[in-house]
């Protein structure tokens, strides 16, 4: 009797876990079943002086010398080619996510991609892989604090850096929030993804720092540096706070 009861209990355990997996299953993306073709997506920093990586950073009064930024579980929405190949038209069709594909898996992976290294606008890969042939409409990711990383570590407890200087004051600009954020594609019909493609993921820094008056940054705490963080040490919320704000519009999404 004994037997039979530390049997039941096992058995019932091994239920419990199946069921509870299965449930986790039913609530994510179905695994696509399309034609799916080789996709890179990638990342940069852009400034209003233009899109050449070999053109000098700077943002009105802020020169800017490096951007770092922590990604995480990045996914993008797309139109089936079978439902667009149908003629159903892009507004009627139920987006999917590539969520579950190889790419989807490589772009999830937390990361911290340095876009902008000694004032040079750099491309860095955010995923790679297969994912299904459509037309691909938005993409959303995750702002990643970085603690994986030493405290001394310049992006320890960051998602987000920017840094330069600001009339000759070397200036720091820094989140550390883990925000959803999400951007459609540059124009209203998408990007068509039926052979090998590159898309991109664009910080735009004039969006980010929009409205924000540089010129009032101050050194606060007079360490040499001026900081514009959550901390507010040296009494620079007010521009902290807008740079917040403007995060939610400044990703945009293109092809290459």
């Amino acid at each position: 009797m004994k037997l039979f009861m530390e049997n039941f209990k096992g058995v019932s355990v091994l239920f419990v876990l199946l069921l509870g997996l299965a449930s986790c299953q039913d609530e994510n993306e179905p695994v696509p079943t399309e034609n799916q073709e080789h996709v890179q997506l990638q990342s940069t920093a852009r400034s209003e002086n233009g899109t050449d990586p070999q053109e000098r950073t700077v943002v009105g009064a802020f020169i800017v010398s490096d951007f770092e930024v922590g990604t995480k579980d990045v996914q993008m929405k797309y139109a089936a080619q079978a439902d667009l190949a149908a003629g159903i038209g892009l507004g009627d069709i139920t987006l999917k996510s590539n969520v579950n594909t190889s790419l989807g898996t490589s772009a999830a992976t937390p990361k911290s991609l340095v876009l902008v290294s000694n004032g040079d606008a750099q491309i860095e890969v955010v995923g790679e892989g297969d994912t299904p042939e459509g037309k691909y409409t938005e993409v959303e990711l995750s702002l990643y604090k970085n603690t994986e990383v030493e405290e001394d570590h310049h992006m320890y407890n960051k998602s987000l850096l920017v840094r330069g200087e600001v009339q000759g004051t070397p200036t720091w600009v820094w989140l550390d929030v883990e925000k959803q954020l999400r951007a459609e594609a540059e124009g209203s019909d998408g990007f068509d993804v039926e052979e090998e493609t590159e898309l991109l993921v664009v910080f735009d820094m004039v969006e980010l720092f929009n409205g924000v008056n540089f010129e009032l940054a101050a050194d606060g705490n007079a360490d040499g540096r001026i900081d514009i963080s959550p901390d507010n040490e040296d009494g620079n919320m007010e521009l902290y706070s807008q740079i917040e704000s403007n995060i939610d519009t400044a990703v945009k999404f293109e092809r290459r």
